[in-house]
Order: structure tokens, then C-alpha cells, then sequence
């Protein structure tokens, strides 16, 4: 699976970035969810996982400038934050969105990209 990755820790990112290829993932990664929305209008991928809280742009605007553009609304979205429960409802992000919080527990998080793939893990 195409999975494009927006945190803009780069400790964090090259940890999700080496797990998740090595699940066996294709993995593009930006910064933040500027450079998100300019690799997916490049090539769109089949799953976007995102911090929220970046520079730039924040992962909730990112998520919601996705649904702006007909090519790329309807992405599946992971969430990593660090954000407590209620300020996820302040910024927007719909419950239907699967979120996991900081520190991550990186075998959930590979079971929801493996239940969005298809696959069972």
C-alpha cells in the first residue's frame, strides 16, 4: 500500500517510516500538511497518517483541505497526536477517524493500516 506520512518530528518520522515499510508499505513523509497535500496532488496515495500539530499547516487543516480536492477526498486518515481527547473534537476530526496517541503503540497502528488494506494483522 501507498502510504504518504505528515509529522514533523524527525525522530518520529523516520520511526514510522522505517515500521512501516518494513510491513511491507511504500512510504512517502513530509513535514507537515503543506507538504502532504503537495506529494498526494503529485501521486495519490492509498492511505494518509498524520500528526496534527505541525508547523505550516496544522494535520486538521491538511485533513480538511483533502476533501477540497475531488482526487484526493476519501483517503483513509490515521491520526498520531499527542492532543488531549477534547481538543480533538475542537479541531474538527470527524470520530470516525481512527486516532493513536503518542507514545505510540506501533502494533495497533499496524493492525489499522492492515484492517484498511484489507489484510488482517
Amino acid at each position: 500500500m501507498n502510504i504518504l506520512l505528515a509529522e514533523d518530528d524527525p525522530a518520529m518520522r523516520l520511526l514510522l517510516e522505517d515500521f512501516l515499510a518494513g510491513l511491507g508499505h511504500a512510504v512517502r513523509s513530509a513535514e507537515n500538511g503543506n507538504g502532504l497535500v503537495k506529494q498526494a496532488l503529485e501521486a495519490r496515495p492509498d492511505l494518509i497518517i498524520t500528526d496534527l500539530q505541525m508547523p505550516e499547516m496544522s494535520g486538521d487543516s491538511m485533513i480538511a483541505m483533502l476533501d477540497l480536492y475531488p482526487g484526493l477526498a476519501g483517503i483513509p486518515v490515521i491520526v498520531i497526536t499527542g492532543a488531549a481527547h477534547g481538543e480533538l473534537a475542537d479541531m474538527g476530526i470527524s470520530p470516525e477517524i481512527p486516532v493513536f496517541r503518542k507514545p505510540l503503540d506501533l502494533e495497533k497502528v499496524a493492525a489499522e493500516v492492515g484492517r484498511i488494506a484489507g489484510r488482517d494483522r
